[in-house]
């Protein structure tokens, strides 16, 4: 009975982690302005993309898998959106488990976006920073933003 929760768990995550239980991958833009840098150990990570609206209510437009230490894709400019990162992991001793951190982005036309991702000894972590046109980097508070 153990070792069947475990291996159902296991399959779970992957298929969590793999996109699909995420629904549809998200609608690529061709200009790239998010950069997403992730650094995770023992887990996978997925990033759902949501639009917000002018009331903040998430739309969802998509995940993409974070399976390589670097990935592109762009966000469309001047329109709040909501990224939620899911980490999904297993141990024999625990299971599955799953985290989620969110933040919000509103992205400006002609700056770039890295979300830095990580997962290492337990801790997760998700951080912004806008590079404006000089190569100036801020972080950002990736909590509230534009009245959301």
């Amino acid at each position: 009975m153990r070792a069947t929760r475990i291996a159902a768990g296991a399959l779970l995550a992957l298929a969590v982690a793999a996109g699909c239980a995420g629904g549809k991958s998200y609608p690529d833009r061709p200009e790239k302005n998010l950069r997403v840098l992730t650094s995770a150990t023992g887990t996978s990570v997925v990033m759902g993309v949501h639009r917000l609206d002018a009331n903040c209510r998430a739309h969802y437009e998509g995940v993409v898998t974070l399976d390589a230490p670097l990935i592109e894709i762009g966000l469309p400019p001047d329109q709040m959106s909501l990224l939620v990162f899911e980490f999904y992991g297993f141990s024999l001793m625990s299971g599955s488990r799953a985290m989620k951190r969110e933040a919000r982005l509103l992205p400006r036309a002609g700056h770039r976006y890295e979300a830095r991702v990580i997962y290492k000894d337990s801790i997760y972590s998700v951080g912004l920073v806008e590079i404006d046109a000089r190569g100036t980097a801020k972080e950002l508070d990736s909590g509230r933003a534009a009245g959301c």
